[in-house]
């Protein structure tokens, strides 16, 4: 995806960033302001939005029995899929999922999954036959940077608030009970926290403004306990191994601040 902003701007951004400072007067290691709200979509069985800064995602989850897959048979299934709403930004277009919104799904379920944030196989109904399948949805409504933070942010709160029928297999009859709902099965809480580099300078959470600027950006998904659990490198520009230990070490400590919000969800 291409931003486009002017000279002028880019002189700013440039100027500011060498003074030490960021065009909205952040540090380089501080997020925009951060808002979830759960329980957002009505007919979904869990979801929440999500707004960093005017960015803004919506996240829902749909529950239903499948069939697993052969190479899996006692394991549950998540798919993630993201949408680029064109009422978002001038640069989002009609048509299927570009390569950019199909990495922003891969990276986000990566997260999820390598956690792994739900037991899949308390999932499983009946082993080869009947587990739940999640369908994870994320659509971004108002695009200003840093997506991948706020999509992983929507999809885990939506998860944590998602609620399931109970199911139970006797003597091969199986029984749905939709008056008696239950939560996922949580394992592990993960978050991605982004950090991209223009020129010799690392700023966490991106504006759409500096992303237009950036050589290149890293997304590190982190558990709770600080271990690392995803990444994914987007730009064509390298990074030193010392950039990249640094982004480490920023990254794992704002995620602190990440699962501080995500811990306030019941």
């Amino acid at each position: 995806m291409v931003n486009i902003i002017s000279e002028i701007s880019k002189e700013k951004i440039f100027d500011l960033l060498n003074q030490g400072t960021r065009i909205d007067n952040r540090k380089f290691t501080e997020y925009r302001p951060i808002s979830i709200k759960t329980d957002y979509i009505g007919k979904a069985d869990g979801s929440a939005m999500v707004s960093i800064g005017n960015t803004t995602v919506v996240a829902g989850v749909k529950a239903q029995l499948t069939t697993p897959f052969s190479n899996t048979p006692d394991k549950g299934i998540i798919i993630t899929n993201t949408e680029l709403l064109v009422l978002a930004s001038r640069n989002f277009e009609y048509g299927p999922p570009n390569k950019f919104a199909v990495e922003i799904s891969r990276v986000v379920d990566r997260a999820i999954r390598e956690s792994p944030l739900i037991d899949l196989e308390q999932l499983c109904i009946v082993e080869g036959s009947k587990v739940w399948k999640l369908h994870i949805d994320i659509d971004i409504i108002d695009f200003d940077g840093n997506i991948m933070d706020a999509a992983c942010l929507g999809a885990v709160a939506a998860l944590l608030t998602t609620k399931i029928p109970t199911a139970i297999s006797v003597n091969d009859e199986l029984t749905i009970d939709e008056d008696n709902l239950t939560k996922l099965p949580i394992k592990n809480k993960s978050i991605l926290c982004t950090i991209v580099k223009i020129n010799d300078k690392l700023i966490v959470d991106p504006s759409s403004a500096e992303e237009a600027l950036m050589d290149s950006s890293i997304s590190i998904g982190f558990r709770e306990d600080g271990s690392l659990c995803a990444i994914q490198k987007c730009g064509l520009n390298t990074m030193t191994i010392q950039e990249v230990m640094k982004t480490m070490t920023i990254a794992r400590t704002r995620s602190k601040q990440l699962f501080s919000i995500i811990n306030k969800i019941k």
